[in-house]
Protein backbone atom coordinates (compact mmCIF):
# COMPACT_ATOMS: atom_id res chain seq x y z
CA UNK A 1 0.00 0.00 0.00
CA UNK A 2 1.39 3.21 -0.63
CA UNK A 3 2.58 5.35 2.22
CA UNK A 4 1.01 8.69 3.27
CA UNK A 5 2.87 11.13 4.47
CA UNK A 6 1.48 14.24 6.01
CA UNK A 7 2.86 18.19 5.65
CA UNK A 8 1.78 20.14 8.52
CA UNK A 9 1.99 23.79 7.63
CA UNK A 10 4.52 23.54 4.90
CA UNK A 11 5.96 24.55 1.54
CA UNK A 12 3.25 23.24 -1.09
CA UNK A 13 5.97 21.54 -2.97
CA UNK A 14 7.42 18.84 -0.70
CA UNK A 15 5.33 15.65 -3.20
CA UNK A 16 8.33 16.47 -5.72
CA UNK A 17 10.76 14.94 -3.33
CA UNK A 18 8.65 12.02 -2.20
CA UNK A 19 8.21 10.04 -5.21
CA UNK A 20 6.02 6.77 -4.18
CA UNK A 21 4.03 7.89 -1.37
CA UNK A 22 0.91 10.56 -1.23
CA UNK A 23 2.09 13.69 -0.02
CA UNK A 24 -1.46 14.75 1.71
CA UNK A 25 -1.12 18.98 3.08
CA UNK A 26 -3.02 19.94 6.08
CA UNK A 27 -2.83 23.34 8.89
CA UNK A 28 -2.41 21.89 12.33
CA UNK A 29 -4.92 24.23 13.11
CA UNK A 30 -7.67 22.31 11.13
CA UNK A 31 -6.50 18.85 12.26
CA UNK A 32 -7.74 16.07 14.10
CA UNK A 33 -5.87 13.35 15.39
CA UNK A 34 -7.00 9.68 16.18
CA UNK A 35 -4.92 6.98 17.60
CA UNK A 36 -6.81 3.57 16.96
CA UNK A 37 -5.52 -0.31 17.05
CA UNK A 38 -1.87 1.61 16.99
CA UNK A 39 -3.10 3.16 13.32
CA UNK A 40 -2.59 6.92 13.39
CA UNK A 41 -5.11 8.90 12.02
CA UNK A 42 -4.95 12.88 10.81
CA UNK A 43 -8.69 14.26 9.82
CA UNK A 44 -10.21 17.32 8.85
CA UNK A 45 -13.24 18.34 6.42
CA UNK A 46 -11.34 17.07 3.40
CA UNK A 47 -10.20 13.70 4.24
CA UNK A 48 -8.98 11.16 6.96
CA UNK A 49 -6.23 9.90 6.20
CA UNK A 50 -3.59 6.91 7.63
CA UNK A 51 -0.62 8.11 8.27
CA UNK A 52 2.65 6.57 7.56
CA UNK A 53 4.98 9.58 8.08
CA UNK A 54 5.02 13.63 9.02
CA UNK A 55 7.22 16.55 8.12
CA UNK A 56 6.41 18.74 10.75
CA UNK A 57 6.92 22.49 9.47
CA UNK A 58 4.32 24.43 12.23
CA UNK A 59 6.17 27.60 12.62
CA UNK A 60 5.69 31.07 14.12
CA UNK A 61 2.05 30.57 14.99
CA UNK A 62 0.52 30.97 18.31
CA UNK A 63 1.12 27.99 20.73
CA UNK A 64 -1.65 25.80 21.55
CA UNK A 65 -1.80 22.97 23.99
CA UNK A 66 -3.97 21.10 21.45
CA UNK A 67 -0.34 21.31 19.52
CA UNK A 68 1.62 20.05 22.43
CA UNK A 69 -1.27 17.08 22.28
CA UNK A 70 -1.20 16.15 18.28
CA UNK A 71 2.85 15.56 19.34
CA UNK A 72 2.12 13.34 22.37
CA UNK A 73 -0.07 11.09 20.18
CA UNK A 74 2.32 11.30 17.26
CA UNK A 75 5.05 10.06 19.62
CA UNK A 76 2.52 7.50 20.84
CA UNK A 77 2.13 5.92 17.56
CA UNK A 78 5.37 5.35 16.78
CA UNK A 79 5.14 6.70 13.66
CA UNK A 80 8.17 8.72 11.77
CA UNK A 81 8.19 12.31 12.02
CA UNK A 82 11.09 15.35 11.15
CA UNK A 83 11.72 16.17 13.32
CA UNK A 84 11.23 13.26 15.99
CA UNK A 85 7.43 14.29 18.41
CA UNK A 86 10.11 14.13 21.22
CA UNK A 87 12.19 16.28 20.44
CA UNK A 88 9.47 19.16 19.21
CA UNK A 89 8.20 18.44 22.63
CA UNK A 90 11.03 19.35 24.33
CA UNK A 91 11.45 22.70 22.39
CA UNK A 92 7.65 23.39 22.23
CA UNK A 93 7.31 25.97 25.12
CA UNK A 94 10.26 29.24 24.77
CA UNK A 95 11.38 27.84 28.75
CA UNK A 96 11.78 24.29 28.21
CA UNK A 97 13.77 24.84 24.58
CA UNK A 98 16.41 27.59 26.66
CA UNK A 99 16.82 24.81 29.54
CA UNK A 100 17.79 22.08 26.71
CA UNK A 101 20.34 24.76 25.42
CA UNK A 102 22.06 25.30 29.09
CA UNK A 103 22.11 21.58 29.27
CA UNK A 104 23.55 21.40 26.28
CA UNK A 105 26.18 23.95 27.35
CA UNK A 106 25.97 26.78 25.11
CA UNK A 107 26.29 30.31 25.83
CA UNK A 108 23.22 31.23 26.24
CA UNK A 109 21.87 35.25 26.76
CA UNK A 110 21.22 35.74 29.88
CA UNK A 111 17.93 35.83 31.62
CA UNK A 112 15.37 36.26 34.15
CA UNK A 113 12.00 34.75 34.58
CA UNK A 114 8.68 35.61 37.29
CA UNK A 115 5.49 33.92 36.73
CA UNK A 116 2.53 35.48 39.21
CA UNK A 117 0.55 39.06 39.63
CA UNK A 118 2.90 41.68 39.25
CA UNK A 119 6.16 39.59 39.71
CA UNK A 120 7.57 41.08 36.41
CA UNK A 121 7.85 43.91 38.31
CA UNK A 122 10.62 42.45 40.34
CA UNK A 123 12.60 41.36 37.03
CA UNK A 124 13.73 44.98 35.79
CA UNK A 125 17.20 46.67 36.93
CA UNK A 126 19.79 47.14 34.56
CA UNK A 127 18.82 49.22 30.98
CA UNK A 128 18.04 48.75 28.50
CA UNK A 129 16.07 45.59 28.43
CA UNK A 130 14.23 43.35 26.53
CA UNK A 131 10.94 41.77 27.85
CA UNK A 132 9.34 38.60 26.45
CA UNK A 133 6.15 37.93 27.38
CA UNK A 134 4.76 34.06 27.02
CA UNK A 135 5.55 31.70 24.49
CA UNK A 136 5.34 33.39 21.31
CA UNK A 137 7.25 33.74 18.01
CA UNK A 138 8.62 35.98 15.53
CA UNK A 139 8.88 38.83 17.33
CA UNK A 140 5.95 38.78 19.08
CA UNK A 141 5.30 39.15 23.20
CA UNK A 142 8.63 41.84 22.85
CA UNK A 143 9.71 44.65 24.26
CA UNK A 144 12.48 46.77 24.42
CA UNK A 145 12.91 49.16 27.76
CA UNK A 146 15.09 51.80 27.97
CA UNK A 147 14.43 53.46 31.11
CA UNK A 148 13.03 52.82 34.67
CA UNK A 149 9.96 54.86 33.63
CA UNK A 150 9.26 53.12 30.74
CA UNK A 151 9.80 49.61 32.61
CA UNK A 152 7.12 50.91 35.13
CA UNK A 153 4.65 51.46 32.75
CA UNK A 154 5.33 48.29 31.01
CA UNK A 155 5.48 46.27 34.43
CA UNK A 156 1.88 47.32 34.75
CA UNK A 157 0.75 46.05 31.31
CA UNK A 158 1.97 42.87 32.34
CA UNK A 159 0.50 42.80 35.18
CA UNK A 160 -2.82 41.65 32.98
CA UNK A 161 -0.62 38.76 31.31
CA UNK A 162 -1.43 35.46 32.42
CA UNK A 163 2.18 33.75 30.87
CA UNK A 164 5.31 34.44 32.25
CA UNK A 165 7.67 37.32 31.69
CA UNK A 166 11.79 36.95 31.00
CA UNK A 167 13.73 40.13 31.05
CA UNK A 168 17.40 39.60 29.50
CA UNK A 169 19.63 42.32 28.49
CA UNK A 170 19.09 44.63 25.21
CA UNK A 171 22.56 43.35 23.19
CA UNK A 172 23.91 45.57 20.39
CA UNK A 173 24.60 43.26 18.50
CA UNK A 174 27.73 43.41 15.39
CA UNK A 175 25.38 40.45 13.36
CA UNK A 176 22.42 37.78 13.97
CA UNK A 177 23.44 34.87 12.40
CA UNK A 178 21.96 31.49 11.85
CA UNK A 179 23.24 28.24 11.60
CA UNK A 180 21.56 25.65 10.35
CA UNK A 181 22.02 22.06 10.88
CA UNK A 182 20.35 18.85 8.63
CA UNK A 183 22.14 15.16 10.01
CA UNK A 184 25.90 16.41 9.60
CA UNK A 185 25.60 19.39 7.29
CA UNK A 186 25.55 22.65 8.03
CA UNK A 187 24.47 26.08 6.04
CA UNK A 188 24.92 29.72 8.20
CA UNK A 189 23.46 32.71 6.77
CA UNK A 190 24.13 36.04 8.23
CA UNK A 191 20.75 38.35 8.29
CA UNK A 192 19.74 41.81 9.19
CA UNK A 193 16.56 43.05 10.01
CA UNK A 194 14.85 46.44 9.70
CA UNK A 195 15.11 47.26 13.26
CA UNK A 196 16.23 45.79 16.67
CA UNK A 197 14.86 42.34 16.73
CA UNK A 198 17.21 40.00 15.80
CA UNK A 199 15.62 37.51 13.05
CA UNK A 200 12.54 39.03 12.73
CA UNK A 201 11.59 41.48 9.14
CA UNK A 202 14.84 40.07 7.54
CA UNK A 203 15.47 42.82 4.63
CA UNK A 204 19.17 41.86 3.93
CA UNK A 205 20.70 37.93 3.75
CA UNK A 206 23.57 36.04 2.55
CA UNK A 207 25.32 32.57 3.18
CA UNK A 208 28.63 32.66 4.74
CA UNK A 209 30.94 29.67 4.99
CA UNK A 210 30.30 28.05 8.46
CA UNK A 211 32.32 29.46 11.29
CA UNK A 212 33.64 26.52 13.24
CA UNK A 213 32.68 27.98 16.65
CA UNK A 214 29.13 28.12 15.59
CA UNK A 215 28.83 24.19 14.33
CA UNK A 216 30.23 22.86 17.46
CA UNK A 217 27.97 24.60 18.85
CA UNK A 218 24.97 23.90 16.97
CA UNK A 219 26.42 20.18 16.97
CA UNK A 220 25.96 19.69 20.62
CA UNK A 221 22.54 21.24 20.43
CA UNK A 222 21.57 18.76 17.91
CA UNK A 223 23.57 15.87 19.85
CA UNK A 224 22.04 16.76 23.40
CA UNK A 225 18.47 17.14 21.70
CA UNK A 226 19.45 14.22 19.61
CA UNK A 227 17.63 15.85 16.43
CA UNK A 228 17.54 15.38 13.09
CA UNK A 229 17.70 19.46 12.10
CA UNK A 230 17.77 22.43 14.16
CA UNK A 231 18.56 25.59 13.48
CA UNK A 232 20.52 27.78 16.32
CA UNK A 233 20.51 31.73 16.06
CA UNK A 234 23.62 33.72 17.44
CA UNK A 235 24.11 37.24 18.45
CA UNK A 236 27.83 38.63 17.49
CA UNK A 237 28.57 41.23 20.41
CA UNK A 238 30.79 44.18 19.98
CA UNK A 239 33.80 42.36 21.60
CA UNK A 240 33.49 39.67 18.87
CA UNK A 241 32.12 36.95 21.05
CA UNK A 242 28.66 34.80 20.03
CA UNK A 243 25.68 34.65 22.14
CA UNK A 244 23.18 32.36 21.94
CA UNK A 245 20.17 33.31 21.25
CA UNK A 246 17.13 30.63 20.75
CA UNK A 247 17.05 27.44 19.01
CA UNK A 248 14.36 26.44 16.45
CA UNK A 249 13.42 22.63 15.93
CA UNK A 250 11.12 23.63 12.84
CA UNK A 251 13.76 25.69 11.01
CA UNK A 252 12.10 28.07 8.00
CA UNK A 253 14.20 27.36 5.04
CA UNK A 254 13.67 30.13 3.11
CA UNK A 255 16.92 31.92 1.74
CA UNK A 256 18.54 28.41 1.95
CA UNK A 257 19.79 26.49 -1.03
CA UNK A 258 17.06 23.69 -2.39
CA UNK A 259 19.83 21.09 -1.31
CA UNK A 260 18.71 21.89 1.94
CA UNK A 261 15.22 20.73 1.48
CA UNK A 262 16.10 17.65 -0.35
CA UNK A 263 18.73 16.47 3.07
CA UNK A 264 15.12 16.89 5.09
CA UNK A 265 12.97 14.56 3.02
CA UNK A 266 15.67 11.98 3.08
CA UNK A 267 15.95 12.13 7.17
CA UNK A 268 12.16 11.33 7.17
CA UNK A 269 12.32 8.79 4.11
CA UNK A 270 15.18 7.11 5.94
CA UNK A 271 13.36 7.21 9.34
CA UNK A 272 10.05 5.47 7.28
CA UNK A 273 12.53 2.67 5.91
Amino acid sequence: MQPTIIVLNGERDWHSRFTGAEVVYRRIQDCAWVLRDGELWCIDREAANRVSGVLWRVGAIRPNERYRTALEIIRLSGVPCVNPAEVLLRGFDRLSMLAELRAAGLPVVPFDVAVGDDMARRLGRKFPLVVKAGNHHAGLGKMRVSDPESWGDVADLLFAVEEYVTVEPFIAYRRDVRCLAIGERFWTMEREGRGWKANVDTRKYRLISPPELLVAHTRAAMQHLRADTLALDFLEQEDGQFVVLESNDTPGLSGFPDEVRDELADCLKRRMG
